[in-house]
């Protein structure tokens, strides 16, 4: 109970700082729009001519789409800086995370909130207001708590891969080259069913990065789609893979900050 009264209180501060750039902040939710609806229109201009992918079709990519992106934004807002671990590293300014009489990991987690994510937010409930009209998706309290659900283990998923690309910097003192490398492309498999992928590509996003579990394996069950190579009603799941997968990072990251050696900078 401490921690969750210190959390608030530190992004409470955090949120009063980004506010005094007010233009910046609105600037940054109107990017992110922007950026999302083109690859809405990409996703319709890709279709345009064939109707579906991999038996998907516009309306039922969007929402997978949609998931994705409610997912990041929450992932962004709680995890997106520790991409950035490796600077305060090099600068040392890490060590002020050890000095301090709470844990470390739950410190530099705390230590920013980007409420520039709330544009993330607003394109996914335009497109699921949108998607399920068009689809005639039935609503119901089971569904959405499901898809509630469904977004936590979306958002442990991909915290946890941030988290065990920021250990990377205990060893390397570098991170932010490993997220270009891992977790960009990584995220840029969900825009897309992973029926369309290699039958190991998709067994790799399924059990040993499980981006699968993010927004497919549960979109598949509220529309009722097949998933090849993978049990009916897998989606289920997400939550459970959630959780197990971000325990994995935490101790990943712990396990690193057990070897970390100040740099004295």
């Amino acid at each position: 109970m401490r921690y969750i009264d210190l959390y608030f209180k530190l992004v409470a501060a955090g949120i009063r700082a980004q506010l005094q750039y007010r233009f910046a902040f609105f600037m940054r939710i109107v990017g992110m729009l922007t950026s999302y609806a083109g690859t809405a229109i990409t996703m319709w201009v890709m279709l345009y001519q064939f109707q579906e992918l991999g038996t998907w079709n516009f309306y039922e990519m969007l929402f997978l789409f949609a998931i994705a992106v409610l997912s990041w934004g929450f992932c962004i807002i709680l995890f997106f800086h520790f991409r950035s671990l490796d600077t305060y590293i090099l600068n040392g300014t890490f060590d002020r995370f050890l000095v301090r009489p709470i844990n470390p990991f739950f410190h530099f987690m705390a230590m920013k909130f980007d409420v520039a994510s709330f544009g993330q937010f607003i394109f996914s409930i335009f497109i699921f207001i949108w998607v399920s009209v068009e689809l005639h998706i039935h609503w119901t309290i089971a569904n959405v708590l499901f898809l509630l659900a469904a977004v936590i283990g979306g958002v442990l998923i991909q915290g946890g891969l941030l988290v065990i690309i920021s250990a990377f910097a205990f060893w390397t003192t570098k991170s932010e080259q490993f997220y270009w490398v891992v977790m960009y492309p990584a995220r840029n498999l969900t825009n897309y069913p992973l029926v369309i992928y290699p039958k190991m590509v998709q067994w790799f996003t399924a059990f040993v990065v499980p981006f699968g579990f993010v927004n497919y394996f549960p979109a598949s069950v509220i529309l009722g789609k097949e998933t090849p190579y993978f049990p009916e009603n897998i989606g289920y799941f997400s939550p459970l893979v959630g959780i197990v997968f971000f325990i994995i990072a935490y101790y990943i990251w712990m396990l690193g900050l057990s070897r970390y050696k100040s740099t004295g900078s």
